[in-house]
């Protein structure tokens, strides 16, 4: 199977050069894209929108053993179906087989994971260290935690950007190990810090523009979800949803989260060029260095 079309990888661009090419490349391809990737994102959007929906129930309703256990082991099918769909992104950019993106996609993830699980354990530590040692701990003795807590969030969100860049790598290069790469191209990335920034802030306003208009009927669902219950509860209003509403919040969740992944791809796209213009710029930063030294040796 051929790739889908694109532009060359190998050209230094702007920000605004690697949002124009992402959003070309997206359009361009867009029915050969939807016919090799359609699977994989209704597969994804049926097991997102009945996690979303089991949550949902759990946080309205109160949850059960059994409910946690059927929210727990979606979680790990939806982390799954999220792999596939990444591998099957990255394979129409790369070219690879299924199985190898498979592996790479489980790899980062595996990473991912890793590093924020160890985040959230160390900020569990410090809640539990604050809670112990300040009673009452009300909101107000909490508050200076958390406030240290969104700081911190904001800045490790800030120092990860350059791993866009790192992953990038890790998929596009066969010849890659992440653990040789991971630092070493993190280096790399950080030096072109600011383009990254840009251009992944720019993208993700207009994937949220987009994404929001898209979940309008999500929202209006889950509005009318948490009326019922409110009316129930507090007012003794008898329920006014019809018993087939959890069926009808599904498929909406569904038809939602589906849009949704492909209008993800576009940033994808974005980090595609990215590592791109970031590759040639220090390539030809290298050439420079070496024909710079040449000349300086050839100097009589």
């Amino acid at each position: 199977m051929e790739n889908i079309k694109q532009a060359a990888i190998g050209k230094s661009r702007s920000y605004t050069a690697c949002l124009s090419e992402a959003n070309k490349m997206l359009f361009d391809n867009i029915r050969a894209i939807f016919g090799r990737t359609w699977i994989f994102c209704t597969v994804l959007a049926v097991v997102a929108s009945v996690y979303v929906s089991l949550y949902l129930h759990a946080m309205l309703y109160g949850g059960n053993t059994a409910l946690n256990i059927s929210i727990g082991i979606l979680s790990l099918i939806m982390l799954g179906a999220e792999i596939a769909y990444y591998a099957r992104v990255m394979f129409l950019i790369n070219g690879r087989p299924m199985k190898w993106n498979l592996a790479r996609c489980a790899n980062l993830a595996m990473c991912y994971i890793g590093f924020y699980l160890i985040v959230g354990l160390l900020y569990a530590g410090v809640t539990y260290a604050v809670v112990t040692t300040q009673q009452p701990a009300d909101l107000t003795r909490l508050q200076p935690m958390l406030m240290a807590f969104g700081a911190a969030s904001l800045v490790i969100a800030f120092m990860m950007l350059p791993y866009v860049y790192v992953a990038m790598k890790y998929m596009m290069e066969p010849e890659s190990k992440l653990r040789k790469i991971i630092f070493k191209s993190y280096a790399t990335g950080l030096r072109h810090w600011g383009l990254i920034f840009i251009a992944l802030f720019l993208a993700m306003l207009c994937v949220a523009v987009c994404a929001t208009l898209v979940s309008i009927p999500m929202f209006i669902v889950m509005a009318a979800n948490m009326l019922s219950v409110y009316g129930v509860n507090f007012l003794g209003d008898p329920t006014g949803l019809p018993s087939y509403f959890t069926a009808i919040q599904i498929v909406v969740f569904a038809m939602t989260i589906f849009i949704l992944s492909y209008i993800s791809i576009f940033t994808v796209f974005v980090c595609y060029f990215l590592y791109g213009s970031i590759e040639t710029r220090e390539k030809e930063k290298n050439e420079a260095k070496k024909e710079l030294n040449v000349n300086r040796i050839n100097q009589p």
